[in-house]
């Protein structure tokens, strides 16, 4: 009866469950690279405005001492 039990559980897990789960890691695997996407855009969008603000700091130095 015990056996009877812990079978019917066991083929549950892998008729159910685990098709879940590895639905699941995939759709956690897609949203890590639409995050790691996004933070990449990020910093580049973030590098060139740094660049733009250094770039006219130093415009504005060059200009002021001519």
């Amino acid at each position: 009866m015990s056996d009877n039990i812990l079978q019917t559980l066991q083929q549950l897990v892998q008729d159910v469950i685990a098709p879940d789960v590895r639905e699941l890691k995939v759709r956690l695997s897609s949203l890590e690279k639409q995050i790691d996407v996004r933070f990449d855009a990020s910093d580049q969008k973030n590098d060139a405005q740094f660049k733009a603000i250094m770039a006219a700091i130093a415009e504005s130095n060059h200009s002021a001492t001519s």
